[in-house]
């Protein structure tokens, strides 16, 4: 049976503010996160996830319920 459930990597950036007047040259941080991806309706289950192990793991619990479920 084909998963459900699918850990997608997603960019993210980090934009630091700054006040009004500061001179600041920090620029914006590139990282990456993890989602889990419902692909029946395209659509993404929970917050996300810094680690890809755990979304990972997430995801293979979610499958296994998913699994149960449809029996």
């Amino acid at each position: 049976m084909e998963d459900i459930f699918v850990v997608k990597r997603c960019n993210k950036v980090m934009i630091h503010g700054r006040r009004a007047g500061e001179a600041s040259d920090a620029q914006p941080d590139a990282t990456v996160w993890y989602r889990i991806a419902d692909t029946r309706t395209h659509g993404f289950i929970g917050d996300g996830f810094d680690s890809e192990d755990e979304a990972r793991r997430e995801c293979r619990q979610l499958n296994a319920r998913s699994q149960v479920a449809a029996r």
